[in-house]
């Protein structure tokens, strides 16, 4: 014989409350800013840092203008390959995040654009008798 003195849900309604108070920030221990000088100092290891940081969410935002998955991951390995030969041309007027997220935003849409055919007369072809 069982005795049961609460109902099986008691717990289970305890567990959702503890999910439900506020967690303490998981921030980064080191900062973007922090990050982006190493990556000026050539430190490899602050580029794959960040790349772990903001890969996931670049590539997302690339996928939604792309729809498609090889060209969205191309267009976020030049967003990095640019981090690390042109940072320290990064305006500090700006955050981090913000200038990755436009220069996805701008390197998709030349990606679309160099596919249309409506923008193919834009495309300047050199010629060995130029």
């Amino acid at each position: 014989m069982t005795c049961v003195t609460s109902p099986p849900w008691g717990n289970l309604y305890h567990a959702m409350s503890v999910m439900l108070e506020p967690q303490p920030s998981q921030r980064p221990l080191i900062p973007d800013a922090a990050l982006l000088r190493r990556v000026i100092h050539r430190d490899r290891a602050a580029l794959i840092e960040l790349e772990r940081r903001h890969r996931s969410s670049l590539y997302a935002k690339a996928y939604s203008i792309l729809m498609d998955s090889t060209l969205a991951e191309r267009v976020v390995q030049e967003v990095f390959a640019q981090l690390w030969f042109a940072a320290e041309r990064f305006l500090v007027r700006r955050n981090l995040w913000s200038w990755l997220r436009l220069l996805v935003v701008d390197l998709a849409r030349a990606e679309l654009m160099s596919r249309d055919a409506r923008y193919a007369r834009f495309h300047i072809c050199w010629t060995e008798d130029d």
